[in-house]
């Protein structure tokens, strides 16, 4: 027995070692956990017991054991119930299409299709999905989940079993884990395998934990299996499927990323304004008087008697998705934000200036504006009045940039470089109406209706729209939302806190989700508020705008863009370089394959994040079925296939980089 302890110390130490090392910010919640004991600060919930040659836990207010049987024979039986099929117990970490012929034709011909903005990607998804379906077996597992701890055992067990070479290990109970220290070793896995632990994270911690799971080796984000230990709650399954519906290749595909990088090359041509958001703007009119947002959620309709009452004695800023609703309702927006690219048949931001005069009502209106909006939006407003922000382009030395999912969620960080100093934000629920079920208000485009009694469902399938998701509320405890809803409050907790000072206060008026370093308020208890001469408002802005904005690139700019030029080039050269090399076996395949992947996203800095973050785009997106065929049993003759996938894979790799290098050197020859 003495042996067995002292074995337990020594295994306890070696992990509070490795973590020291590998994982700080969980080591001192450990640390802070074992000093609140010793304090008696904190009081222990459960008894670590060894009993009859296993452990177990015993929660001691109520006598119950967590395992109540043999512990390792439990955990053996766990390992030898893993299996390597695409049908059980794994999530997809894609969002796949089920494409036919003909709509394969069209994609080829360039037509107009609904998902052509990901044309270069489908056909490689396709063959991959017809070669490699469901119904086969994988060779190894090469990344896996486990979803609840208890004492370890059976993590260490499936390592034994399937060697994968990262896991993500989730626990929300830190005394639970701290207890699996003691018996299995953490620290002799992570010599084999990366090890990602979320213990006890809230909802955004867990979110950037799973991030670098699915970072890391993102060609193996395909399948990925996991374990449910019983004990643990299902809330973080909910979570994991959210964060791979929202991986940032899903929600804005290399092509769109495409367009947002060269799209501001035609407005720098056209001489239209960009504002310079690297610092905060001085005080101004926007520093003195309230600031309200509205966004087009539930919370924008239900309080419409109280805005047309308040109208003018705030600053308003205004999603272009509610002005018909502010028109309808004699609202004129003294701002008005938007980041819409979308032009295709069907689905086009056009609809949000339909049915009312646009030019007339939004003529005193400034415009701040993405840098994928559309020409059609530039032809109702006039030029003097438009300002663009930069995306992750930094074509304007110093300049700043900006991007969130949404935007709301992009009006709000905008507000606070605007140096703002009373924020309000009504209809950014980012959440489902609690009542209905409505994602957004009636008459928005993307208005959508779930059914609230379905919510304890889990859907191991990706949807950006359909899963609904349990999350903190501004008024309630908890509120149900949806993957791309997330994505956007994920954005503010990040963006929120390094920005805002202590001058500025946003106050969340929404009947949704909770934000991060934001008030809650209910609308009847804001301040009262004097009119605003609103003519007086629109030149002083107009002049502020234009103080901190550039319509030329200066030489320098021109210098770093000649270098993006450059660089795009050395990127052709050793595509064509790669496209020249035979493979024998799968293995060097491979091995080429991510090595042409690891040349392509190396550059980075001011002249290399824009093609580099399209290619991680196209890569995230590309890759997992290459690897997915390779990675499946059935497949024979798998020589004959990849080299069928690859020259998929590089001539969608040649398309990026012959639009790219086109236009950039159109912009210097015209």
């Amino acid at each position: 027995m003495q042996e067995i302890e002292l074995q337990a110390m020594r295994n306890y130490e070696n992990n509070l070692k490795f973590l020291s090392n590998n994982n700080p910010s969980l080591f001192k919640k450990i640390q802070l956990f074992d000093l609140g004991q010793e304090n008696e600060d904190l009081q222990a919930r459960y008894d670590l017991e060894y009993k009859e040659n296993y452990f177990d836990v015993k929660d001691i207010a109520s006598n119950n054991y967590l395992y109540n049987m043999d512990s390792i024979k439990y955990s053996q039986q766990v390992a030898q119930n893993i299996n390597y099929k695409k049908t059980s117990f794994l999530f997809n970490g894609m969002l796949d299409y089920e494409i036919s012929k003909e709509q394969m034709q069209k994609i080829q011909e360039q037509k107009a299709f609904a998902y052509n903005n990901i044309k270069d990607i489908l056909p490689i998804m396709k063959y991959a999905m017809e070669l490699a379906p469901k119904s086969t077996t994988m060779k190894h597992i090469d990344k896996f989940i486990f979803i609840g701890t208890g004492l370890g055992l059976h993590i260490a067990d499936v390592h034994r079993q399937i060697h994968s070479t990262e896991y993500l290990i989730i626990e929300d109970d830190l005394e639970l884990f701290r207890l699996s220290l003691f018996t299995t070793a953490y620290h002799e896995i992570a010599q084999d395998a990366n090890l990602h632990f979320s213990i006890s994270k809230n909802e955004n911690e867990f979110t950037a934990v799973m991030a670098g799971f699915l970072e890391g080796s993102f060609f193996n984000n395909r399948y990925i299996k996991y374990f449910h230990f019983p004990a643990h709650s299902t809330n973080k399954m909910k979570l994991i499927q959210n964060n791979l519906a929202t991986q940032t290749h899903q929600i804005f595909p290399y092509d769109i990323q495409l367009e947002k990088c060269l799209r501001p090359l035609k407005r720098i041509k056209q001489e239209y304004k960009t504002i310079d958001i690297s610092k905060k703007f001085p005080e101004s009119a926007i520093s003195q008087k309230p600031l309200l947002i509205l966004a087009a959620g539930p919370s924008m309709k239900k309080n419409l008697d109280w805005l047309k009452t308040n109208k003018d004695k705030f600053i308003i800023l205004a999603v272009t998705a509610v002005l018909k609703t502010l028109h309808d309702n004699n609202i004129k927006p003294d701002i008005v934000t938007h980041i819409d690219g979308v032009e295709s048949e069907g689905n086009s931001c056009m609809v949000h200036f339909e049915g009312f005069n646009a030019k007339e009502f939004l003529k005193d209106s400034l415009f701040i504006l993405g840098s994928h909006t559309p020409n059609s939006v530039l032809d109702l407003v006039k030029k003097e009045n438009v300002f663009f922000f930069e995306s992750f382009t930094f074509y304007f030395k110093n300049f700043g940039s900006l991007s969130t999912p949404c935007i709301g969620s992009t009006s709000t960080v905008l507000s606070l470089w605007l140096n703002a100093k009373e924020i309000y934000l009504l209809g950014l629920d980012l959440a489902l109406d609690q009542e209905t079920g409505a994602t957004h208000s009636g008459d928005h485009e993307y208005n959508a209706t779930h059914d609230l009694s379905n919510t304890d469902e889990i859907d191991y399938t990706i949807s950006l729209r359909n899963n609904l998701i349990p999350i903190k509320g501004n008024f309630s405890k908890t509120v149900f939302s949806t993957p791309i809803f997330i994505a956007s409050v994920q954005s503010l907790y990040n963006n929120i806190p390094q920005i805002i000072d202590d001058s500025q206060t946003i106050y969340n008026l929404n009947d949704g989700a909770y934000f991060y370093q934001t008030t809650p308020l209910k609308i009847e208890n804001i301040n009262k508020y004097k009119d605003i001469d609103k003519k007086d408002l629109a030149v002083e802005l107009n002049a502020l705008f234009n103080s901190k904005s550039k319509s030329k690139l200066d030489q320098e700019d021109m210098a770093s863009l000649k270098k993006r030029l450059n660089n795009a080039k050395e990127v052709q050269k050793n595509f064509q370089e790669y496209e020249n090399k035979n493979f024998t076996n799968e293995e060097a395949y491979l091995y080429d394959l991510l090595g042409i992947v690891s040349s392509t996203l190396k550059y980075h800095g001011r002249e290399g994040n824009n093609l580099t973050l399209v290619f991680a785009s196209y890569f995230q997106y590309t890759l997992p079925y290459i690897v997915d065929v390779i990675n499946t049993k059935e497949v024979t003759k798998i020589m004959k296939h990849l080299k069928k996938l690859d020259k998929m894979f590089v001539d969608g790799s040649y398309n990026i980089l012959h639009r790219y290098i086109q236009e950039i050197e159109e912009f210097f020859n015209t």
